[in-house]
């Protein structure tokens, strides 16, 4: 064979692995990934177990710890929020959505659960709001969360203080130029009702935890 035949031929090759190659790659990407889906599928996420009522005993510590430190002489009752007093105290849910490749599928994770502790308070001034934001934000730190954020927003008229603490606990409290109020309130990470299965089974899981009323937040003791 001479050697103006061999090299056509030899590029032909070379051309068909190049091609073969291409056409493979997306099929070998999209079979990896729907095995890292099935994958993540199979493995349930490594929240905590807890019973919402613990995990509401706990934020709402938090809350109340939060807002004894304010130097607000008044307390907030339990209950939904009221137009004509700006005041609020209550629980609420939302549901646990896992992470990555798993997470397209828009389904929560069975069982888990995330809870948050939500107040406002009306009829707050600026000097008594921003006076009650930096008794907390001293309170906080005193106590062993780590400050977050402090200071007015760069876009609207509203000053707050966020912070954390290990564990994936989050509490804040802004006061609203605005609505001349004070709205704060504690979040907990997701976790898992342990006892979700057996309620389930029993025709009694609602998805999320109904965890009953808020406790009254109290001002500090004189």
């Amino acid at each position: 064979m001479i050697e103006s035949e061999t090299r056509p031929t030899s590029a032909l090759k070379v051309a068909g692995i190049g091609c073969a190659v291409v056409v493979l790659a997306p099929v070998l990407l999209l079979l990896g990934l729907v095995v890292v889906y099935q994958i993540e599928r199979a493995t349930p996420e490594d929240y905590p177990d807890v019973k919402p009522d613990t995990m509401a005993r706990r934020i709402s510590g938090y809350s109340l710890d939060a807002y004894a430190a304010l130097g607000l002489n008044r307390t907030l009752n339990p209950g939904g929020y009221e137009a004509k007093t700006n005041n609020e105290n209550s629980f609420g849910s939302d549901r646990c959505y896992p992470d990555g490749l798993e997470g397209m599928a828009d389904e929560p994770e069975e069982g888990a659960y995330r809870l948050y502790h939500h107040w406002m308070v009306g009829r707050v001034g600026k000097s008594e709001g921003l006076a009650a934001l930096r008794k907390v934000r001293d309170h906080l730190e005193a106590t062993g969360w780590r400050i977050t954020e402090y200071g007015k927003d760069d876009q609207i008229p509203e000053w707050s203080v966020r912070a954390k603490r290990n564990g994936g606990y989050g509490i804040s409290v802004t006061w609203e130029q605005d609505f001349q109020r004070l709205r704060g309130g504690s979040g907990a990470p997701c976790a898992t009702d342990p006892d979700w299965a057996e309620a389930e089974e029993e025709g009694l899981y609602q998805g999320l935890p109904d965890v009953g009323p808020a406790p009254p937040l109290v001002p500090a003791a004189s």
